[in-house]
């Protein structure tokens, strides 16, 4: 259990030093379940990148970096693009228990989203294609709180 509170403690200080704390909740499109995700969020214009955990995404625990695009910089109504890759990090089998599982699956994922700027609070809703061993769509609504 004290590793986990590490790993917490290292996910928010890195979200402290990057900018910005991205939280969402997703749903696999081929599969149907859902998966929520816990990440930090580096502001840039017009590129921006992020660093996500996915709970329960493919039956695990996924990790993934993209790199955002967004043309048309801070308006209110803000379209983007990224594109980046996820990794399996463990799985969660029948039985109980996450066992590690670390690059057994692996997906390149482009995205396109619409966030809406309204103060430090920035709410977006996504749709990702996730290209990999076995591709799935997902869909997304999330809320980056910048500082």
């Amino acid at each position: 259990m004290k590793r986990y509170g590490i790993g917490l403690l290292l996910l928010f200080a890195s979200a402290w030093a990057a900018g910005g704390l991205d939280l969402a909740v997703g749903r696999n499109m081929a599969l149907g379940g859902y998966s929520g995700v816990l990440g930090f969020y580096v502001e840039g214009q017009p590129l921006a990148a992020r660093g996500r955990l996915l709970f329960g995404e493919r039956g695990g625990l996924m990790g993934g970096l993209d790199l955002l695009y967004r043309p048309w910089g801070r308006r209110l109504l803000e379209p983007y693009a990224a594109a980046g890759a996820a990794t399996m990090i463990a799985r969660l089998p029948s039985e109980g228990g996450f066992v590690m599982d670390v690059g057994s699956e692996s997906y390149a994922v482009v995205t396109l989203g619409l966030a809406l700027n309204v103060g430090p609070a920035r709410p977006y809703a996504e749709l990702s294609y996730n290209y990999g061993v076995a591709p799935y769509a997902r869909a997304g609504l999330g809320m980056v709180w910048r500082w």
